[in-house]
């Protein structure tokens, strides 16, 4: 596989999420104006019309894995890299490292590699990279992953939203062999909106990069907001403590999710 030739960017939006593109995608060419592949945005019937930036359009929406499905499916790549829209690079990429990701992926014909460091793989293979095995939390994840296309789109069932996906696609993809994750995290992001509203600390970040989003069409985190969120937070560090093979079933049990 040439990493070059039969690989893609695929960033997930959809319409109602369109207020971000421009503040996503200034700072996608600041800090990865080098990218040495494809770039595409899923999205529904609004486009983005700037630079390097190809639409796919899948429709009016129906849910997130619908669309993405729809996208995947019109993409003409074997391996992709899904990003999500409301993660904003926030410092420079490392593009060879990026080929180099995804060469290290197809030689070892393998299905997802998470670069995102969190969780961490539960069996290292060198100082880096380790696998993922089945059976382990955010198995299939939409953050900052490589994946081989036709795997990530069989894992994909209509309806379901990104979480549901991340929860429910990580069991089905237990039956595949061929994921990995970094120890650390290999691309710099700010997650800038959550449940809809953008989290204070990540919009003053964002505007420290010299970008003023558009808040016009989208609310600021209220501070019981941001202590829910707090919350949370420690929820997930205290999931973290349990060893990779519990933490699924512990979830699951505290919230009545799939094993």
């Amino acid at each position: 596989m040439h990493p070059r030739a039969d690989c893609a960017i695929l960033v997930a939006s959809c319409d109602k999420y369109s207020d971000l593109w421009p503040a996503f995608f200034a700072l996608f060419e600041r800090f990865w104006g080098d990218c040495a592949f494809p770039v595409y945005l899923a999205s529904n019937t609004v486009a983005f019309s700037g630079g390097r930036v190809r639409t796919l359009l899948s429709g009016p929406d129906r849910s997130w894995s619908d669309s993405l499905a729809a996208a995947l499916r019109a993409l003409p790549a074997e391996y992709v890299m899904l990003l999500l829209d409301d993660l904003f690079l926030c410092r420079r990429v490392n593009n060879q490292e990026l080929v180099e990701r995804f060469r290290w992926l197809g030689e070892r014909k393998g299905n997802c590699l998470r670069l995102n460091g969190s969780p961490p793989p539960d069996r290292l293979l060198d100082g880096e990279t380790g696998v993922v095995s089945p059976g382990t939390l955010y198995r299939a994840s939409t953050v900052l992953s490589l994946w081989k296309r036709e795997v990530l789109l069989g894992l994909l069932v209509p309806g379901e939203s990104a979480w549901e996906f991340e929860i429910a696609g990580s069991v089905r993809s237990d039956a595949h062999a061929g994921f990995y994750a970094t120890r650390t995290a290999r691309l710099g992001v700010v997650n800038t909106v959550i449940q809809g509203k953008w989290e204070p600390a990540a919009l003053a970040r964002v505007r420290s990069l010299g970008v003023e989003p558009d808040l016009s069409r989208r609310q600021v985190m209220t501070r019981v907001e941001q202590a829910r969120l707090a919350l949370l937070r420690v929820r997930t560090w205290g999931l973290n403590r349990f060893p990779p093979q519990w933490r699924r079933p512990v979830r699951a049990w505290a919230l009545g999710t799939p094993v």
